[in-house]
Parts: C-alpha cells; sequence; structure tokens
C-alpha cells in the first residue's frame, strides 16, 4: 500500500523500496504500545482481506492524539473509511477516554477532509504540522459523548 503513488500522493510521494517498507512496517507495529491504541487493520465482513489501517497516534511533538487512515485503491470511494473512522473515534473517546482527538489532512485531500468531517470533527483553520500549514481538524470527548446521548 505504502509503495501505491496514488496512496501515497498527499503523504509522501517520493518512490519507495518494497523491502525497506517492510521493515519499517515491522518496527512500527512492534512499537505500537502507546497510550492512543496505535493502528487498527480494516477489512470488511463480507470479503475479508487487508483493505488498509485506521488509528489514534501521537500528533509530533503536540501533546495531542489524531486519528488517521490509509487505504488501497480498490476500497476507496465505499465508505470504509468514514465507517472505521466512527469506529476508532468511538473506542478513543469512549474507552481511552482520550480529549481531544485531532487530525490533519493535505490541503488538496479533499476526500479525507471529508471522513474528518463526517465523523464529526470541526475544522478550524491551519496549523503547522509534519513541515506544513494543513487544515486542522478537532472534536472534544464532551461534544462526542454529548452527540452519541441524542
Amino acid at each position: 500500500m505504502n509503495c501505491d503513488p496514488a496512496v501515497m500522493r498527499y503523504i509522501d510521494p517520493a518512490p519507495k523500496d518494497i523491502e525497506a517498507e517492510r521493515s519499517r512496517l515491522r518496527e512500527v507495529i512492534v512499537g505500537q504500545d502507546g497510550p492512543a491504541g496505535s493502528f487498527w487493520h480494516v477489512e470488511t465482513r463480507a470479503k475479508p482481506g487487508f483493505l488498509g489501517w485506521c488509528g489514534l497516534f501521537a500528533l509530533e511533538d503536540s501533546g495531542l492524539i489524531e486519528i488517521g487512515y490509509r487505504y488501497i485503491r480498490a476500497a476507496w470511494g465505499q465508505g470504509i473509511a468514514t465507517e472505521a473512522a466512527r469506529a476508532v473515534l468511538d473506542h478513543g473517546f469512549r474507552v481511552l477516554k482520550i480529549d481531544p482527538i485531532v487530525a490533519v489532512a493535505d490541503p488538496e485531500n479533499r476526500a479525507s477532509q471529508g471522513v474528518l468531517r463526517k465523523i464529526g470533527l470541526h475544522h478550524l483553520g491551519d496549523a503547522f504540522h509534519y513541515g506544513y500549514d494543513l487544515p486542522f481538524y478537532r472534536l472534544s470527548r464532551a461534544e462526542y459523548l454529548a452527540r452519541i446521548r441524542v
């Protein structure tokens, strides 16, 4: 997935070596023990198999927890990202009691920004993260819990 230029277009478009990516992925998986719960494998019940990941992780050195996701092209446009992000957001707020949950997205990645809005995050303007000014989204635990009680 990380070697597909279309998937990495808004993240890191530089060509990737598949063996280096496998090694890096192993390190990421082994190092997942933070308070956010890290990345979860995403697949559908109807057709099991890896479609991508969705998870919670530290946003650089900000002290904030970010929700993020990445999917193979075959999973795009089917609502999978939104459904998985809703489940991860719920877990983050209700089980892990994280407050707030934030996200950033490439300014041109309208699909990713659409997912963030659909799951209830509010666009608060731009913020400097990952070396760029990026659209910044945020949702507090209190806002989320009030919304799901309705």
